[in-house]
């Protein structure tokens, strides 16, 4: 395709998209971002969506290895030119498709403006195929993950209750904001011992944000401590998967209904299918 060529498709695709894109990101390591990805695809599925999850760690991704699958072709051989997407593209992996990554190259953890641009034309392609793309962003604020919050509808962020990973979400949001304008940042608090705390950690963050940048903080959610997301992890499952009543599983569950607009749903007494059935068909 020339370069006019995907001049015009891309504008065309800014102004008006089918797919609502979702850009995840920590700003620290380690602090549950893809598994989050991982599970929130998941449910939307679930719910009747189509969602393709798109490994944008590029250098050092994972999302394979949680979910268990064999990678012969991924995006970086495609964009070496060594794959086609038909063959990249992970189909039905419970429910979502995946596109994989690499780990261990250092030249995708810092792409080119025109491999970059060769990315976003997968998805101006794919554009019409789903509901839902997910990006699982590396962790840190270098321009490879700033650029998949900048091309995102949605950007979330999300965190843990420890000062070293809040910190490092402030400079995310700080970085996105100066870098890329975005104003708009949902929270997600992970790793939750005390629900009640949540909101306290929320508004500070919040206040923050508003203050200093302008940008506002919107609360989607959060997730409470959880040892079967350990074991969904050894198991090479999503921890939905496994135990759709367990604590991390109905949090996520909500979530996925506060992307979607709907309610919070209490799931304490009753198993998430029977609340499901006959509301998405």
């Amino acid at each position: 395709m020339t370069d006019q060529a995907h001049n015009l498709r891309r504008k065309a695709w800014d102004k008006k998209r089918r797919a609502k894109y979702i850009s995840v990101s920590s700003g620290k390591g380690g602090v549950g971002k893809t598994n989050f990805v991982v599970n929130l695809a998941y449910w939307l599925a679930k719910m009747g969506k189509k969602v393709l999850v798109f490994d944008a760690d590029l250098g050092l991704a994972n999302v394979d290895i949680l979910l268990n699958l064999t990678v012969t072709a991924s995006i970086r051989k495609y964009l070496l030119g060594e794959a086609e997407l038909d063959n990249v593209i992970k189909k039905d992996v419970y429910g979502f498709d995946v596109i994989p990554s690499s780990s261990g190259f250092s030249d995708l953890a810092s792409l080119s403006e025109s491999d970059f641009e060769r990315i976003v034309e997968i998805f101006v392609n794919l554009d019409g195929v789903y509901d839902y793309i997910l990006f699982d962003t590396g962790a840190g604020i270098s321009g490879t993950v700033t650029k998949f919050a900048a091309i995102a509808d949605t950007v979330i962020v999300i965190t843990q209750p420890e000062p070293t990973a809040i910190t490092d979400a402030y400079a995310f949001m700080k970085v996105v904001h100066f870098d890329h304008g975005i104003n708009r940042i949902r929270f997600v608090l992970n790793r939750v011992d005390d629900v009640n705390g949540v909101k306290n950690i929320y508004m500070s963050m919040k206040n923050v944000a508003k203050k200093f940048l302008d940008v506002e903080l919107d609360l989607l959610g959060h997730l409470r401590e959880d040892k079967q997301v350990i074991s969904s992890v050894k198991f090479q499952k999503p921890v939905c998967e496994i135990n759709q009543n367990g604590a991390y599983s109905r949090d996520i569950y909500n979530i996925a209904r506060n992307i979607l607009g709907l309610p919070a749903e209490n799931t304490r007494k009753e198993g998430l299918y029977s609340l499901l059935k006959g509301v998405f068909k």
